[in-house]
């Protein structure tokens, strides 16, 4: 979880080091540029065409109800932001037990407790080095033989990552409370399986959601919309039954729990991979 300094920093970073992608924002700051240097202010981009002629019921629909129609009924979108939405949750309920672990079966003052949470960040680091590796040598030859277009290679080339990733989650936290439990094991296993969640979500994130922006490239905002309303539905309310699922079950039968729970959404990806292009064509807000 970031603190208020933190997304202050990473807000920083990304409108100082992050270029702008989207074609229509693009097109949108050379319509402005070409506006003030002619003086034609007939130069308009076909978005702001659009925007100027949407009613708004239009602006209703987009906004609000198509990204609750993809949340409800589209099925891609319904399995992938209710998986999602599930690692975030277990991510929240599973933060809590860092307490119990460290602090009391191990002894941790607060500062220790605070470091306990760098397994988490060296995993992610791990995570993203995978994520790049696959990029450069799974994905951008297959983009080169596909005709040198993103668009020519089916979004379920993503899901690749993301089946690496399901894989890890379960095994973090069933390995976490079994080795967390006991004062007599080594403070450091459970650190280590705490770097192996981060070591799954960051593959898992990347493949989703680059799937669902280049499945519905027509609707991205909207898609986006919907998998960030769901998991942060999920991050709001699971933690909220934490604590007292820790106290009620124990360390080993609350990491157990939530790892099976994991476990359960494995087959997403793996189906997807398989059969996502049949589901893609039965849809009308693919493409």
């Amino acid at each position: 979880m970031l603190t208020p300094q933190g997304t202050g920093g990473a807000l920083i970073i990304l409108l100082f080091g992050l270029p702008e992608t989207s074609s229509a924002a693009i097109l949108y700051r050379r319509a402005l540029r070409l506006r003030r240097v002619t003086g034609n202010e007939k130069i308009k981009t076909r978005g702001e065409i659009e925007a100027e002629n949407m009613s708004t019921r239009d602006i209703v629909n987009m906004s609000l109800l198509l990204p609750l129609r993809m949340t409800t009924i589209e099925p891609i979108c319904v399995a992938l932001n209710l998986y999602i939405a599930l690692i975030y949750g277990l991510l929240y309920v599973w933060l809590e037990s860092f307490a119990i672990v460290f602090q009391e079966i191990h002894g941790f003052n607060a500062g220790e407790l605070g470091l306990s949470f760098l397994g988490i960040f060296v995993g992610a680091l791990v995570g993203v080095a995978f994520v790049l590796w696959w990029q450069r040598y799974r994905y951008e030859p297959a983009v080169k033989a596909a005709g040198g277009s993103v668009n020519d290679v089916a979004p379920e080339k993503r899901m690749e990552l993301a089946i690496f990733g399901s894989f890890w989650i379960p095994v973090a936290l069933i390995g976490f409370g079994l080795t967390g439990n006991f004062k007599s094991v080594n403070f450091i296993a459970p650190i280590i399986f705490s770097a192996c969640f981060s070591v799954g979500v960051a593959p898992v994130f990347n493949a989703v959601l680059s799937y669902l922006g280049q499945a519905y490239a027509g609707h991205a905002a909207s898609v986006f919309a919907s998998n960030d309303f769901l998991r942060s539905m999920f991050g709001a309310g699971f933690p909220l039954f934490a604590r007292a699922m820790y106290e009620r079950l124990g360390v080993i039968g609350a990491s157990c729990l939530l790892g099976g729970l994991g476990a359960c959404f494995i087959p997403i990806p793996i189906l997807l991979h398989r059969y996502g292009h049949r589901l893609r064509e039965r849809s009308n807000l693919t493409g």
